[in-house]
């Protein structure tokens, strides 16, 4: 008898190797180089992403808002733009596949030439590859007998959107903003049929001088959002995930002076991207064998990862910070702005630690009365309650951090404080391994012994005593009725043959 097996193949999207690069983007700024920089606001958009042999070319735009005096202390502030496009080294990278590209301002500096200030920024890329796949698996054959289990295959489909927001806000009279500054973070994504409903906050930070005045000054304002992303892919109760990004925005001032107040109009354009992800279980042999024959098998593993719960959660941090300077009490502070949390997470049972950095640029007047910054950063952790975290899963925390404060108690330290609200989703991975390949060699000598006994371990299933018996798991079954799976190994199981009668 020849074996014959049998294959199947089943097309979906893997995740493919994921890939760090860095590149830097410069600005000038020319006839500032008498104006002294006190802060420089660095925001980040892709514009696309394309996957060639070897490499992933990326691009974007980087805005500088900045904030700095001029020769008579007046403050004075500014925006500009650069675009920048660089290419990250793949070996596995081809053209059929896409990326999943994430920017991020890792540093800023400043530097002075001539009669221009140029302005760099270190921009790192996070890029993860999406690889379409054939996987090939064993699906039986004549003559082999496989030991199939379910694997749970996860589908992904991409899809993005754009959403506009508009908020207006009064405030004490305003005759400049400076500097403006701004944190999303998520509140609920959910999916709908067809749709991909994703809600959040963007906190506004707002830096301004007043009218008649050199003082800063700094407000802050929550603005909720909620969008709907075309997605034919997506139905009730699919697995989810989304980022979202600033991609524009514009911010103006109108004044009333008989009532000394000031409205803000702050126009928001954000681009959304989404995930979403449909399980199948496909069966496939997990392993197999050829009675009377000798074999090979190849398998292959395959890796899944899916979104186990997401939520909210809001923490208050306080303490003393590290400070980027030198502050004593002849200093006058006089607002925070440019605040941001960067955070990590570990979990463990029940039980996810959020670790992480606040920091914020501290404005002040300095004993000659000059205007001056200095960074500080709380570095923070807590844990964050979660029943489903189990030992070995992963989470990813987006946060914002709003209603920062910094106070003086103590000369030369600084105290800060603020509020960190998050969204916390807790991802569990799983790893399967197929068989992908049967390869039949020769046929194997017959035992001729009349009676065989076998004498199991401890902890043998029935897939694998069938295997060393070199039966079907049905036929160990039946002719051993009272075997309990899995075996102590004190059991002794008694292989009979039947003798052919020659003629």
């Amino acid at each position: 008898m020849s074996l014959t097996p049998v294959y199947e193949k089943y097309g979906c999207t893997q995740r493919g190797e994921e890939v760090r690069a860095q590149s830097i983007v410069e600005c000038r700024l020319s006839d500032w180089s008498e104006n002294r920089i006190l802060a420089v606001s660095p925001r980040v958009l892709l514009s696309g992403a394309e996957v060639l042999s070897g490499e992933i070319r990326y691009g974007g735009k980087l805005y500088f808002s900045i904030v700095a005096t001029a020769p008579d202390g007046t403050l004075i502030g500014a925006e500009r733009g650069a675009e920048f496009s660089h290419k990250a080294n793949c070996a596995s990278a081809a053209p059929a596949q896409t990326a999943d590209v994430e920017l991020v301002v890792e540093k800023t500096d400043v530097r002075y030439e001539g009669r221009s200030v140029i302005l760099s920024a270190i921009v790192t890329a996070s890029i993860r590859l999406n690889v379409p796949v054939q996987l090939q698996y064993l699906a039986g054959g004549e003559g082999i007998v496989c030991d199939f289990r379910p694997v749970r295959i996860q589908k992904e489909s991409t899809c993005s959107g754009t959403a506009a927001l508009e908020e207006e806000f009064d405030t004490d009279y305003v005759g400049d903003v400076l500097l403006h500054s701004e944190q999303v973070c998520l509140t609920r994504v959910s999916c709908s049929a067809g749709c991909l409903e994703v809600s959040g906050e963007v906190n506004l930070g707002i830096f301004a001088k007043r009218e008649g005045e050199n003082e800063p000054v700094s407000y802050e304002r929550l603005i909720p959002f909620r969008a709907e992303i075309a997605c034919d892919e997506a139905s009730a109760g699919m697995s989810c995930s989304a980022r979202v990004h600033i991609s524009s925005i514009q911010i103006s001032c109108s004044c009333d002076e008989e009532k000394n107040r000031c409205r803000i109009l702050a126009q928001i354009e954000l681009d959304i991207r989404g995930t979403v992800s449909r399980r199948e279980e496909v069966l496939m042999a997990a392993d197999a064998f050829a009675p009377g024959y000798s074999y090979e098998l190849k398998k292959s593993d395959m890796e899944t990862e899916e979104a186990v719960c997401a939520f909210t959660a809001a923490e208050r941090v306080s303490g003393t910070a590290a400070v980027g300077g030198e502050v004593d009490f002849s200093c006058i502070l006089q607002s925070a702005a440019l605040c941001n949390a960067q955070i990590g997470a570990t979990v463990s049972e029940g039980e996810i630690m959020a670790e992480g950095v606040l920091s914020a640029l501290v404005f002040y007047k300095d004993a000659e009365g000059a205007e001056r910054t200095v960074p500080v950063s709380l570095p923070f952790a807590f844990p964050v309650r979660c029943d489903r975290a189990r030992a070995g899963d992963t989470a990813r925390i987006s946060a914002l951090c709003c209603g920062v404060s910094v106070r003086q108690k103590k000369e030369g330290e600084l105290e800060a404080e603020g509020a960190l609200k998050l969204y916390v989703t807790l991802l569990s991975g799983e790893k399967y391994t197929y068989v992908s390949e049967f390869i039949c060699k020769e046929e194997e000598p017959e035992n001729d012994c009349a009676v065989s006994v076998y004498v199991p371990s401890a902890g043998d299933t029935l897939w694998e005593t069938a295997k060393k018996l070199g039966k079907t798991p049905e036929q160990v079954q039946s002719a051993n009725p009272g075997l309990s799976f899995p075996l102590s190994g004190g059991e002794r199981i008694l292989v009979y043959r039947k003798k052919e009668n020659v003629v």
